[in-house]
C-alpha cells in the first residue's frame, strides 16, 4: 500500500501526516482495535493475539512474542516529528536505567520502510540505544488507541503480556506517568528467593528473530 506522504515532510506537517498514515493502516484491518485489554502474542501460540513480526532498521526481524515475560514498551513515532525527537533521549535514558531489570523498549517508526535513512538519522541524532523497527497494519490495529493514532504514542505491557498503560503525546506529565508505570510493572517481575544460587537479574536472552 502506498502511503499518502511526501518523502521528506516538513516538521510542521510531520505529526499530522503520521496520524493520517496510521489511521489508514488501522482501517485496513476491520474488526481490530478491540475494547478488551491488548496483549502480546504468546510464544506457544496460545493467546488470542496472532504472532507479529517487526522489520528492524538493521534488516533483521523480531518476533513480538519473544518479548513476552519482560516489561515491554512499544513506542510509535515518526522520525520528523518534533515531539518524537524530543521524547527519544528520555526513552533512551529509561532503557539504560531499567534494561538490566527486565525492561525492553522497541521504537516503531511510522515512516515507510523506503524512507529508512530518515529513521537511521533519527536514531543517530537522538542517540537512540533501544531497537527500532517499522510499524505494520497489525501493530497499529492491535495496540494503538482506536480513536487517536497520534504520535508519539507509548504502549506499556506488564510481564504477563497484557497492556498496562497507554500514553499519547510527550510532556513532563507523560514523562512522570511513564516512569511510574514502568517502575510499577518491574516490581511484578519474579525475584530470586534468598539463598538461591540463581542470579536475581532477568534473563537476557536475545530477541527471537524470524
Amino acid at each position: 500500500m502506498k502511503l499518502p506522504w511526501p518523502v521528506s515532510p516538513s516538521p510542521s506537517r510531520a505529526c499530522a501526516l503520521a496520524l493520517a498514515a496510521m489511521l489508514l493502516l488501522a482501517s485496513a484491518v476491520p474488526g481490530l482495535g478491540r475494547d478488551d485489554i491488548p496483549e502480546l502474542p504468546a510464544p506457544d501460540g496460545s493467546s488470542d493475539t496472532p504472532e507479529m513480526v517487526i522489520q528492524m532498521v538493521d534488516k533483521t526481524k523480531v518476533k513480538l512474542s519473544s518479548l513476552r515475560g519482560k516489561v515491554v514498551l512499544l513506542n510509535f513515532f515518526l522520525s520528523t516529528c518534533p515531539h518524537c525527537q524530543e521524547q527519544a533521549p528520555h526513552l533512551a535514558e529509561l532503557y539504560a536505567q531499567y534494561r538490566q531489570r527486565g525492561l525492553a523498549v522497541v521504537g516503531l517508526a511510522s515512516d515507510p520502510p523506503t524512507n529508512g535513512e530518515s529513521v537511521r538519522a533519527f536514531v543517530r541524532n537522538q542517540k537512540v540505544t533501544y531497537p527500532v523497527g517499522f510499524i505494520t497494519t497489525e501493530l497499529v490495529a492491535y495496540y494503538t488507541d482506536s480513536h487517536n493514532h497520534s504520535v508519539p504514542q507509548m504502549v506499556l505491557f506488564g510481564p504477563d503480556g497484557k497492556m498496562a498503560r497507554r500514553l499519547i503525546g510527550w510532556d513532563e506529565k507523560n514523562d512522570k506517568e511513564l516512569r511510574a508505570a514502568i517502575q510499577a510493572q518491574l516490581q511484578r517481575l519474579p525475584t530470586v528467593k534468598p539463598g538461591s544460587k540463581a542470579s536475581g537479574r532477568p534473563n537476557r536472552r536475545r530477541y527471537a528473530h524470524a
